[in-house]
């Protein structure tokens, strides 16, 4: 079983490059759906974090308001590690545990992807894989991106800029893919690094 993680910025394409391995037969794990399930209300993550940010941060029903979250961890770098620190270790142990459990199949799944959105920021992530894919656009192509998908121009600008740079991204990557042209050449760029590492684990 191979384990490739892809890592990349806001609207960079990672979760269409994660699509796009997965029609091709990989296992999908996001780390961002690991984070959402681990801030449910009676985990400790949930706690934690309500007790960091307050009750600001919870909608009517006493939820976790990701959007509320964010808006106040992507205005204060502090406050973004705080979060980090509070959700990393509980979604890494998920991980650890969630590619155990596929190893330990009568038939394991040939290759398996982590979509991980902050690699810079949690480089431990980059040790339960096998090799690291960085997904790569100007910023400037990804904050017309995050508009056009309805996102408040000052709010996407502003998580942009606490992102790591693709810069960072590739220091830690085997890899890179640029999407800064037509997605159809983006398609044709994840299909050449498919049929070249793909088969490795096999």
């Amino acid at each position: 079983m191979y384990v490739i993680a892809v890592t990349g910025g806001m609207c960079s394409g990672k979760s269409a490059a994660c699509d796009y391995f997965a029609s091709r037969g990989a296992i999908v794990l996001s780390l961002d759906e690991i984070a959402h399930v681990a801030l449910e209300p009676g985990l400790i993550a949930y706690e934690r974090v309500v007790e960091e940010y307050g009750a600001a941060v919870l909608d009517g029903d006493g939820r976790i308001d990701r959007g509320a979250l964010a808006t106040i961890v992507f205005a204060d770098e502090a406050a973004l590690r705080r979060l980090n620190r509070i959700v990393h270790p509980v979604v890494l142990k998920e991980v650890v545990e969630g590619i155990t459990s596929l190893r330990l199949m009568e038939r394991p799944p040939r290759v398996v992807v982590l979509e991980i959105p902050l690699l810079v920021e949690a480089p431990v992530f980059a040790d339960v894989a096998d090799t690291v894919l960085a997904i790569q656009a100007p910023a400037e192509a990804r904050l017309r991106r995050a508009i056009d998908a309805g996102m408040d121009p000052l709010d996407a600008s502003r998580r942009i800029a606490r992102q790591a740079t693709d810069d960072e991204r590739s220091a830690l990557a085997q890899h890179c893919i640029s999407n800064d042209g037509t997605f159809d050449e983006f398609l044709a760029n994840l299909e050449e690094y498919w049929d070249d590492m793909g088969p490795r684990g096999a």
